[in-house]
């Protein structure tokens, strides 16, 4: 967006008004980064919104399905801790998600033999024929929220995001291990 600009474009949306809002007021800052991320952000809030609305005819928010995913992707029991790193959610969030999900028998946990203080995850069959119910209906969604938008705005995004996820996430397993190193 050109900053210097009086008038927003007709197809402006809200992130064009914050970022020629910010430009009026700070005329010394370069506000492009700000478009793209709040962009990401909103865009992700919306995907939730709609998800969450969806989920909620199964009783499920997407948080509690992305748990119940991973856990029916994976081939063994999975830690919460792989969890929480997995699905990039804080510890607290996922042991809420854990316990509303095994008070539902949609789960189970089982102690860590390798580390008493841990317990190993696995989906119950009540959960793992709830995953294969959702799924399909989860993906026609997502297909109808993108199929809302032009073709041209969705041809060739998942590249350019992928590099985008892919270099944030080496980044921030640089920084675990750097936090890491400073605690011990």
């Amino acid at each position: 967006m050109d900053q210097d600009a009086d008038v927003l474009p007709a197809h402006a949306d809200v992130v064009d008004r914050m970022q020629h809002e910010w430009a009026r007021l700070r005329p010394d800052l370069n506000f492009t980064s700000l478009g793209v991320i709040h962009r990401l952000l909103r865009a992700s809030r919306l995907i939730l919104e709609a998800s969450d609305a969806f989920l909620a005819d199964y009783g499920l928010t997407r948080g509690e399905l992305d748990v119940l995913s991973a856990l029916r992707r994976s081939d063994e029991p999975l830690s919460p801790t792989t969890l929480a790193q997995t699905l990039l959610a804080p510890r607290s969030a996922i042991t809420m998600r854990l316990n509303a999900l095994q008070a539902r028998g949609l789960l189970s946990r089982t102690a860590n033999p390798a580390d008493g203080r841990s317990s190993l995850l696995a989906l119950t069959g009540t959960g793992a024929a709830l995953v294969d119910e959702v799924i399909p209906a989860q993906l026609a969604l997502e297909d109808a929220l993108l199929a809302e938008a032009p073709p041209w705005a969705v041809e060739g995004l998942a590249d350019p995001l992928r590099a985008l996820t892919c270099v944030w996430e080496q980044g921030r397993g640089h920084q675990a291990g750097s936090s890491k190193d400073r605690r011990t």
